[in-house]
């Protein structure tokens, strides 16, 4: 019932690390694990105690916007980086002038849903290796592969201590726990606990106990397996909405995996206006066009939430949905990269 002085409930470190080897292929042992208040704490962490001021960190775009909100209040340039279909650009000759961190999400790019294939994940990793950068990798909801097993992680895949390996629990069980974890190289370790516990005081170590027995005693992978098959079932009910309402006109990002899809308007569309019409109609989407920088080319298009909502009601839902859509622009055939309804991939392969 105090503070905790370490990085973690020990017992509950035990547990992660045993499910991050079998499931996620991360290499890791009990003490890399450091346990915070969520994914906004680990990102906070890292800029104070891998950074300073003016540093430059490299940010997939779109992106998350919790991690250029955190990063830059740090004082961190956050430059953005394209993505396509085989995740982050990495190439030789681009203009990474030398920054501090790489922030990506290989397993699921959040928000497109792009899996960054082998190719770029070597060559991410020899970059870093070249020029000691820091990779921040962000795997929030991996456990959530729709079809085919889990991707192993590009931590697993680091054969030189550049990857800070990031996961949450509030995909998998619920955001009010307000947990999360890192995953660090072993010369962080002690320069990390005492980040920590210097200027963060954790504690909950009452939670941590219990969520230490969940994993334990086979409750957490069971949640897994039964939550993935709901989810599934959910995502084939949005996918079948969209095919009814607009047939194969509208391109759609996914990926097979995660708790949401996106559905990609046209060039000219206005996400955020229809995204406010569907607000008024009590339907809750988010405009893509936001999680790009600003001043830089933004796709159309609206992320859909599945997870939560009962399959009956997601038709009738996303037809409301589609309302707000015709409203503003009659849809014509187009193409962009994405999952096609079969769920196979595209991608992933060798690029």
């Amino acid at each position: 019932m105090t503070y905790s002085v370490d990085t973690g409930l020990p017992v509950l470190r035990e547990a992660l690390a045993d499910y991050l080897r079998t499931s996620r292929g991360v290499r890791c042992e009990p003490e890399q694990i450091i346990i915070t208040n969520g994914t906004h704490a680990s990102l906070q962490l890292i800029a104070m105690l891998l950074c300073d001021p003016g540093d430059s960190a490299r940010v997939e775009n779109p992106s998350y916007w919790g991690v250029h909100s955190v990063w830059r209040t740090a004082g961190l340039e956050t430059v953005p980086m394209p993505v396509d279909e085989a995740g982050l650009q990495v190439r030789e000759g681009m203009p990474w002038e030398q920054p501090r961190l790489v922030f990506v999400s290989p397993s699921h790019q959040y928000p497109l849903g792009a899996v960054m294939s082998p190719a770029r994940r070597r060559q991410l990793l020899a970059y870093a290796h070249r020029n000691q950068v820091w990779v921040v990798e962000d795997d929030y909801d991996s456990e959530f592969r729709y079809g085919r097993p889990p991707l192993p992680s590009l931590q697993g895949l680091d054969e030189h201590g550049r990857v800070l390996y990031l996961a949450t629990f509030s995909k998998v069980l619920f955001p009010g726990l307000r947990l999360g974890y890192m995953v660090v190289p072993k010369e962080l370790v002690e320069p990390f606990r005492t980040g920590l516990s210097e200027l963060f005081r954790g504690g909950q170590y009452l939670t941590q106990a219990v969520l230490a027995d969940f994993i334990m005693e086979g409750h957490f992978v069971s949640h897994i397996r039964r939550m993935r098959n709901l989810y599934a079932a959910r995502r084939e009910a949005l996918l079948s909405a969209i095919d009814n309402e607009f047939g194969q006109s509208l391109p759609i990002h996914d990926g097979a995996a995660g708790l949401h899809l996106v559905l990609g308007l046209a060039e000219k569309g206005n996400d955020q206006a229809i995204s406010a019409d569907a607000l008024a109609r009590g339907i809750i989407t988010r405009p893509l066009s936001r999680y790009y920088r600003a001043g830089t080319t933004a796709q159309q298009g609206l992320l859909l939430g599945y997870a939560p909502v009962d399959e009956d009601e997601i038709t009738r839902c996303f037809a409301t949905l589609a309302q707000s859509i015709r409203r503003a622009w009659p849809v014509r055939p187009c193409q962009v990269w994405g999952v096609a309804r079969s769920g196979q991939d595209v991608g992933a392969d060798e690029r």
